[in-house]
């Protein structure tokens, strides 16, 4: 496989890298204000943020999935390469559709599961129980960026697949 130097076109990061990465950053500035603002208050003037913990617990998760079509765009997940040795050319092609597909399938089961939890969160309108947050807001949003992960492993499976298509 030939290296693309870091400072070349290809390396640079795309409108929608650019997007998530922003998306991403968001929530975790917003842990780390509402953190710092909280401690503060609680030690400084015996008054912390009510609801303080709800709102990072809803950031915390959006870090997470906001950032996950950015690792599988990047193709940044943990892998073990314990095989990649054993194949070239043609072989690794089948291997990275066949790990990307296992990949999908668990992507799109969990878009699933999530948008199922969506429905239920709206139907019941749970919410959280300082701030009254409902909780269906942040599950189409994690449905939401879950499914954006999901097509995006779509697409790579779809250019490792063309004959032309070159592997990063």
């Amino acid at each position: 496989m030939d290296q693309v130097p870091q400072s070349s076109p290809a390396n640079q990061p795309t409108g929608l890298e650019n997007t998530l990465a922003w998306l991403s950053a968001l929530p975790v500035a917003l842990i780390v204000l509402l953190t710092f603002v909280d401690v503060l208050g609680r030690y400084l003037f015996s008054s912390p943020i009510r609801g303080s913990m709800e709102i990072i617990e809803f950031s915390m998760a959006l870090v997470v999935f906001t950032a996950l079509p950015l690792v599988t765009l990047q193709r940044g997940h943990v892998s073990v390469s314990l095989i990649d040795n054993l194949f070239s050319g043609q072989g690794h092609r089948i291997k990275r559709a066949l790990c990307d597909s296992i990949s999908a399938v668990a992507l799109g089961l969990l878009t699933w599961r999530l948008f199922m939890q969506s429905l239920y969160d709206l139907q019941t309108s749970a919410s959280t129980v300082v701030l009254g947050l409902p909780n269906a807001a942040l599950s189409f949003v994690l449905t939401f960026f879950a499914g954006l992960s999901t097509v995006v492993v779509l697409m790579q499976i779809w250019r490792t697949c063309q004959p032309q298509g070159s592997i990063k």
